[in-house]
């Protein structure tokens, strides 16, 4: 990896920039990535390629039931199919694919003659820097810092509320939904009605969008016009160059690609999406019906426990 140092005009003078000004414009670079990202998530009903989790729940097993004085002395004992021999609870898995990948075809800034980019002074020598120093000193350093998982501009995130400071909800359709088996439909009197109907809902999460928040003020670097006399950039020209840069970088540059997973390896980002389930043996009831209709059922019981979580993960390919 190379690192120019690219000279600006102080007062009149060619003069080097400061670690400090070299700083504020990898900063810009960040917040040009943000404000057009060209690697882009959406949340879709069904079939997102970044490939599916599970919400799972328990409910009730398969009913039992019994036409009642099977021990022939009329005194109900064992009327009901025992415990022992009724189904555990079972469980419920729903799949959630819901959040989409894409990136957009983009092309490298030409360098036209070779004196497109800022120059630097190379030991005495007034030179410009090439497609890959640009890259070297702007562009890959900001690549890192925007998938080190913290709430970088223009990245993507996951809430478990659909309003985020800072961000932008991306679809008031959460991307995953913890549900859990709903205890106050599991009653006896319930017993071989759907008591799944209406599971409780634990936890929506949702996709954001970080904002790109405020431009940047810079000093603009110097370049070579096509008459070899030098000129400053104007800010607008110079964004121009360095926001084409960025979004090829993250798009389409190896090593460097900007890329979303569910698990994996990569950095956080944002809440994690639980899914919980109940913890317990089963519930063991019964419900007489009619005279030859005794029914006998376990129910999901226990108390809430973390099955598996998932998360939004960043990367670069």
């Amino acid at each position: 990896m190379t690192v120019r140092t690219p000279l600006y005009l102080n007062g009149g003078n060619l003069q080097e920039m400061t670690t400090t000004q070299i700083n504020e414009i990898k900063s810009q670079v960040r917040y040009l990535y943000a404000t057009d990202p060209s690697v882009d998530l959406s949340v879709v009903s069904s079939g997102g390629n970044l490939g599916a989790i599970n919400d799972t729940r328990k409910v009730a097993g398969a009913v039992s039931t019994t036409t009642g004085n099977q021990d022939g002395d009329d005194d109900g004992a064992a009327e009901y199919a025992p415990e022992s021999d009724t189904d555990e609870p079972g469980t419920v898995s729903v799949e959630y694919s819901r959040i989409d990948q894409s990136h957009f075809d983009t092309t490298e800034t030409a360098d036209t003659d070779s004196i497109v980019f800022p120059v630097y002074n190379n030991n005495g020598n007034i030179q410009a820097m090439t497609l890959t120093d640009m890259y070297d000193t702007f562009i890959y350093p900001e690549i890192d810092n925007i998938t080190d998982g913290t709430d970088r501009p223009g990245t993507y995130r996951i809430h478990s509320a659909n309003a985020l400071t800072g961000s932008t909800l991306i679809s008031t359709t959460p991307v995953f939904t913890d549900t859990r088996a709903d205890l106050s439909d599991y009653t006896s009197g319930n017993i071989g009605n759907n008591m799944d109907a209406s599971p409780d809902t634990v936890a929506n999460y949702y996709l954001f969008r970080v904002n790109a928040g405020s431009a940047i003020a810079y000093s603009s670097p110097v370049f070579i016009r096509s008459d070899n006399n030098l000129q400053e950039y104007t800010t607008a020209s110079f964004d121009a160059i360095l926001k084409n840069c960025v979004r090829h970088v993250a798009s389409e540059v190896p090593g460097s690609r900007i890329r979303y997973r569910i698990n994996g390896d990569g950095n956080n980002r944002g809440t994690g999406m639980s899914n919980t389930v109940l913890n317990g043996s089963g519930n063991y009831q019964t419900r007489f019906v009619g005279v030859d209709d005794y029914r006998a059922q376990e129910f999901p019981d226990g108390t809430p426990v973390v099955a598996s979580t998932n998360y939004l993960k960043i990367y670069q390919v």
